[in-house]
């Protein structure tokens, strides 16, 4: 009875340890595509005739990602949604390259009134800072006159 029971346990134990093959290296897993994370963007808004306020924010960083532009955000809150668009006036510095400077607004809908300091990383794309005939520009913004960030096209 005992070497039936041993019997039965041992060929249960052998049976579930089959191995699926998950966990494995095969030849199928190799072949997989790498999964590519999309990004959204927003637009820049053209041509707005804007009063320039002090900004509630400070642009930390601007950097170039795959033709969008990345900023990095700094500001009160924590709360509520807040978003930031980007206001372009249509007209570029005259220097070598050309210069367009960007206008940030920050969106606070809700008026959070938190006071965490927030990070948040927004893209914009670039297609509206393109000069006419050229292949590159350099981005500036009127928040911190010493951050920019040049955009070979």
């Amino acid at each position: 009875m005992k070497r039936t029971l041993l019997f039965i346990f041992l060929i249960a134990g052998i049976t579930s340890c089959k191995n699926n093959g998950s966990g494995t290296t095969s030849k199928k897993s190799e072949n997989k595509t790498p999964e590519i994370a999309t990004v959204s963007s927003k637009d820049i808004i053209v041509g707005a005739k804007r009063k320039l306020v002090k900004p509630n924010y400070q642009v930390l960083n601007m950097t170039i990602e795959n033709d969008l532009l990345k900023v990095v955000f700094q500001y009160g809150g924590g709360c509520e949604e807040h978003d930031f668009n980007a206001h372009f006036n249509g007209g570029w510095l005259k220097t070598l390259p050309p210069q367009a400077v960007l206008d940030f607004e920050h969106l606070n809908p809700n008026n959070d009134a938190c006071r965490s300091m927030v990070k948040d990383t927004v893209f914009y794309n670039l297609d509206a800072v393109k000069y006419p005939g050229g292949n590159e520009v350099v981005i500036k913004c009127t928040a911190d006159k010493r951050l920019s960030v040049s955009y070979t096209y």
